[in-house]
């Protein structure tokens, strides 16, 4: 069963949602990644796409092979394995705009999602037993507010941890 995209942002906005698979909500749109004419056309605000298409769409950014201006909101990378800081500063250098994070499990689940505070992942406290053996977690309170444990790091990959 498919999950709903969660924004982390409040507000409305228009995001495109490329090579994903989450229902869509009001103002949502899924798109194949390389479909450019639609993509530009729905002039989305904000992205949400894994991180080798974000990777990939950043380097069309910087070589002026699309161009996106209605960008202004945010752009949410979904990723199998924590961001390195390079991809992270090459979004940046492209778009401009917040990264946020969102972990997936084996299944593409997302079970992890960065806030506005960028200071690790927030996570359901009932993963806690299953991540805590392969993660560094931080269980004080977030500078968001939110009290739910929030994953530093990864100690091993979640696919070394899956086949273990």
């Amino acid at each position: 069963m498919r999950e709903d995209f969660q924004f982390p942002l409040p507000g409305r906005a228009r995001i495109a949602i490329i090579d994903a698979d989450f229902r869509a909500a009001s103002g949502m749109r899924t798109f194949r990644f390389g479909d450019d004419s639609a993509l530009c056309g729905f002039a989305p605000d904000s992205l949400a796409l894994p991180l080798n298409s974000a990777l990939a769409l950043a380097d069309r950014k910087l070589r002026r092979l699309i161009d996106l201006p209605g960008l202004k909101r945010g752009i949410v990378v979904l990723t199998d394995e924590l961001m390195l800081p390079h991809h992270r500063d090459l979004i940046w250098k492209a778009f401009g705009l917040p990264i946020f994070e969102q972990l997936r499990d084996e299944h593409g689940r997302i079970i992890a999602r960065e806030c506005e505070v960028h200071d690790g992942l927030h996570f359901d406290p009932s993963l806690i037993a299953s991540l805590e053996e392969i993660a560094e977690i931080n269980r004080g309170v977030c500078e968001c507010g939110a009290e739910t444990p929030r994953l530093q790091r990864l100690l091993v990959t979640t696919s070394q941890a899956a086949a273990a």
